[in-house]
């Protein structure tokens, strides 16, 4: 879970923001206690109008999470996620993040620009106490980075210098661990690596797992867990669906097609997979009054399909120690569809943490929302210099019999839109 976060000078981001997680009482099903005694928001909301930079902060969270561990082989190459604010784009991102990773608090600071990652610190708490991991100073493009190393890790001599010789100018140190010829013991590097990699997810979920409803649904069916899981969500959700089933289509694929598919330079898996008879289709089960009848995946509504696609990643919030963000979260469905899927997650995971952006204004007229105003951030652009502002919703001190929501409505804590006339002059 996420303790702490600031970012400065990245996307519409251009002075440090932060955001704080920290809660001061466990009497609460949004608050998590970790190892160390900590109390935690497992779940965060964005609130703000279009184009206000809600999204962005998403993306600087994962964007941190990503430099901590994707390598790079060649060190030509630009770092993928230097994104400075436009106005100050000749300068450096820094981001900074708190975090916890199998019960041990990690605290991690970067400082990047397109080429080089010029400053970067890892301190953790083994045993309570703060100890250095690592830390990282840029020295010259053809200059090997100064790095030291935590007397605690117990590294020889010869694994501190073979790290640094596999670190690249352009890559943490941390993610040194994936390269395929370090063969020295950094069980400590890879342990976390693994963690972060397991653990932390990509905006909206991870790039590489397959996000497609008929592969999600097919996974579901081969895993007895996963399956009584999606088939109670399904039933619970009332939308008419009290069971599904894999089964096969034919497929016609042209002559013309499969000569060209025979020539193509890919694996032959792959090939199979193109020019196979049969393709795998999802039959739903609905239930009415005069009994039971079956509808293709292609007669759901957007909303049930979407729905079945979150149901991916409420699996995991509540089955392990996950981090997800999701973007505009709500879309598509019900509102009380919306409020259930959140109580599920509140009531039934552990040390998982759920951070997302929603228009869905009417959660903050939810008690637990309410009486919880720190899972909260208001985000609007400062008029002077478009840069956005994130402020907690517990920051405005605000009395508690009054309510989030009023106070949101009637523009007395911001990020709503400031609308024109809706008479449109079309004249020269």
């Amino acid at each position: 879970m996420i303790r702490e976060f600031w970012v400065k000078n990245f996307l519409s981001i251009k002075d440090k923001q932060e955001l704080n997680f920290e809660a001061k009482s466990a009497e609460s099903e949004l608050v998590s206690q970790m190892s160390d005694g900590t109390l935690l928001y497992k779940l965060g909301i964005f609130y703000g109008s279009n184009a206000s930079g809600k999204s962005n902060m998403l993306m600087a969270l994962n964007a941190v999470f990503c430099r901590l561990v994707y390598p790079r082989v060649d060190a030509s190459k630009l770092i993928d996620d230097y994104m400075p604010f436009e106005q100050t784009k000749d300068l450096p991102v820094e981001m900074f993040v708190s975090f916890y990773a199998d019960g041990v608090r990690y605290d991690y600071e970067v400082k990047y620009n397109a080429q080089y990652i010029l400053h970067e610190e890892l301190n953790y708490y083994p045993n309570g106490f703060k100890s250095l991991f690592y830390e990282r100073n840029f020295v010259d493009k053809n200059i090997q980075a100064d790095i030291k190393f935590g007397a605690s890790l117990h590294l020889t001599l010869k694994t501190q210098e073979s790290i640094r010789d596999n670190t690249l100018n352009n890559h943490s140190v941390l993610s040194v661990c994936r390269k395929n010829n370090f063969k020295e013991d950094i069980r400590q590097f890879t342990a976390l690596h693994e963690w972060v990699m397991t653990k932390y997810h990509d905006v909206d979920g991870d790039k590489n797992r397959p996000q497609g409803v008929i592969e999600i649904l097919k996974e579901a069916s081969a895993n007895p867990k996963k399956l009584r899981f999606y088939t109670q969500m399904l039933k619970k959700a009332d939308l008419n669906i009290v069971g599904y089933h894999v089964a096969k289509e034919d497929r016609i694929i042209p002559k013309e097609f499969r000569e060209l598919i025979q020539k193509e330079n890919i694996a032959e898996t792959l090939k199979d997979e193109l020019l196979s008879p049969t393709k795998d289709i999802i039959i739903f089960e609905n239930q009415s009054e005069s009994g039971k009848f079956e509808v293709s995946l292609n007669g759901q509504s957007n909303g049930t399909i979407k729905y079945i696609q979150i149901l991916e990643t409420l699996y995991d919030l509540i089955t392990g120690s996950h981090v997800y963000y999701l973007d505009e979260l709500g879309e598509d469905l019900h509102y009380d569809l919306l409020f259930y899927y959140l109580n599920v997650f509140l009531y039934n995971s552990n040390q998982s943490q759920l951070l997302i952006t929603s228009q869905e204004t009417a959660l903050l007229a939810q008690d637990i929302i309410n009486e919880n105003r720190g899972v909260v951030w208001f985000v609007e652009k400062n008029r002077e210099t478009a840069s956005s502002e994130y402020n907690r919703g517990d920051s405005f001190g605000l009395h508690k019999n009054l309510s989030l929501y009023n106070s949101y409505r009637i523009g007395r804590l911001g990020a709503k839109p400031e609308l024109g006339s809706v008479f449109v002059d079309l004249e020269d």
